[in-house]
């Protein structure tokens, strides 16, 4: 056998795994979770076969969307957590980076199943809130953060910003703006009133996981 055919083998396997996992994304968004799993297959450009070879069935099919949805989040996060900016501008690429890439977030982050767990590895759900919330924690004690404001906050902003409520184009420029005003309502002031009692970090840990709380 020619050396070079075991590794087209692997590199097809991972292109036609990556391009069923786009499929189902724009079949997520375009037609619903009910959609026939042949739809989905030839959205992505391979035999219905090929689906089974690399999922066994929806459930599994959709797991794998939920859960590179979450890790690309998680990515986006970690990524402000990481940024020299001051909390609010990092708070701000958050919330941009995440419309621009919210095409590629098919499911919100919250409502159903969280991502499934991954063995040795810090569940995806908590690991988003905590590096939002070590961003919220440096701007409160810089004094540029509400001091009531929350990681539980910042997440339900995101899924809720992350999930079209109007057409696309009408969508991008509505979202932008609800992201500006949020990110306002997160600067401290003298006059700053109290927001209502909202998710605790626990409560929403619990609905970001799945299989507690359900």
């Amino acid at each position: 056998m020619n050396p070079a055919q075991p590794t087209r083998r692997r590199s097809d396997a991972v292109a036609n795994r990556a391009a069923l996992l786009d499929a189902a994304e724009r079949v997520l968004l375009r037609d619903g979770p009910a959609v026939p799993l042949d739809v989905v297959a030839r959205e992505a450009g391979v035999g219905i076969a090929t689906l089974y070879r690399n999922f066994a069935d929806r459930e599994e099919l959709y797991a794998a969307v939920v859960l590179r949805c979450y890790e690309l989040v998680a990515a986006l996060a970690e990524e402000a957590e990481r940024s020299a900016a001051p909390p609010l501008d990092a708070l701000a690429g958050f919330l941009d980076r995440l419309l621009a890439e919210r095409r590629h977030l098919a499911l919100p982050l919250l409502g159903g199943s969280g991502p499934p767990a991954v063995d040795g590895a810090e569940p995806l759900g908590p690991r988003i809130s905590r590096s939002l919330g070590a961003v919220l924690k440096r701007g409160i004690e810089d004094g540029s953060v509400r001091p009531d404001a929350s990681a539980a906050d910042l997440v339900v902003i995101g899924a809720m910003l992350a999930h079209a409520q109007l057409p696309s184009d009408a969508w991008d420029r509505a979202a932008r703006r609800i992201a500006a005003l949020v990110l306002e309502g997160l600067r401290a002031r003298s006059d700053t009133v109290r927001l209502p009692a909202g998710l605790t970090g626990p409560e929403l840990d619990r609905i970001m996981t799945r299989g507690i709380g359900s």
